[in-house]
């Protein structure tokens, strides 16, 4: 699994792990590698799950995982209320694969923003990836044909509610990154590259010519999870 940046110019990679994860306990050991010289301080993680994070930690800081899940440290559903807590209260807040699950996804972006003190780290899927992978290939999921996004028989417990590609994802972080004055110091995707010169891609662009428009962005196709990482323009204030 690699890393590709390709939104901010040529940003240098600040963080990167070649590190793997392929469940929830593993991206957090994945999250903890890539990240650890700013997951320091007073920690707030959004939709933790099962607080996976919290072991990798130093013992000084702070860690508060918050969310639905049933070990979480505080009980928040984002659908129904703000994030319940002052403003800059947090040295850094992750909200890794939440947002897409939330209706009001602007009003709760800008809500991460507010809370962190100085750092974001947020993270979005791809999901044109994953329905281009079922056209080729069937069921992506075994017994779950598009698990976020199809008309299971019985109320599902867990979906996506935005439909979004990769360029979009990327423009959203921008947009609202800038209008809660965040400065972007990485974003990058973790999958499969498109653009390479090499004879994978050469077919790609062949492929994407005959079945679609000329001008789609073959990232929208294939390229993974976009992760990004947020500062804060005039951090250092302290919660009021």
């Amino acid at each position: 699994m690699k890393q590709y940046v390709y939104l901010v110019g040529a940003m240098e990679l600040r963080f990167r792990t070649d590190y793997t994860y392929t469940d929830r306990e593993s991206k957090a050991k994945y999250v903890w590698l890539k990240y650890h010289p700013i997951l320091r301080g007073h920690i707030l993680d959004i939709g933790a799950d099962t607080c996976y994070l919290k072991e990798y930690l130093p013992k000084d800081t702070e860690y508060l995982g918050i969310g639905l899940g049933e070990y979480v440290d505080q009980q928040v559903d984002l659908e129904k209320e703000k994030i319940p807590f002052p403003d800059n209260s947090f040295d850094c807040v992750l909200c890794l694969d939440v947002l897409e699950h939330l209706d009001n996804i602007h009003e709760i972006f800008d809500d991460v923003c507010r809370v962190s003190r100085r750092y974001v780290i947020i993270s979005l899927p791809n999901p044109w990836t994953d329905f281009y992978k079922m056209l080729c290939r069937g069921d992506y999921r075994p017994g779950q044909p598009m698990k976020f996004y199809g008309l299971p028989l019985e109320v599902p417990q867990d979906r996506h509610k935005w439909f979004f590609s990769g360029e979009e994802a990327e423009k959203f972080i921008i947009y609202r990154a800038e209008k809660n004055r965040m400065r972007i110091l990485q974003v990058d995707r973790v999958g499969i590259g498109s653009e390479g010169n090499n004879m994978r891609g050469w077919l790609r662009r062949k492929a994407r010519d005959i079945l679609f428009r000329k001008d789609l962005n073959l990232n929208n196709l294939y390229a993974g999870r976009l992760w990004a990482v947020l500062e804060k323009e005039d951090h250092g204030q302290r919660p009021h």
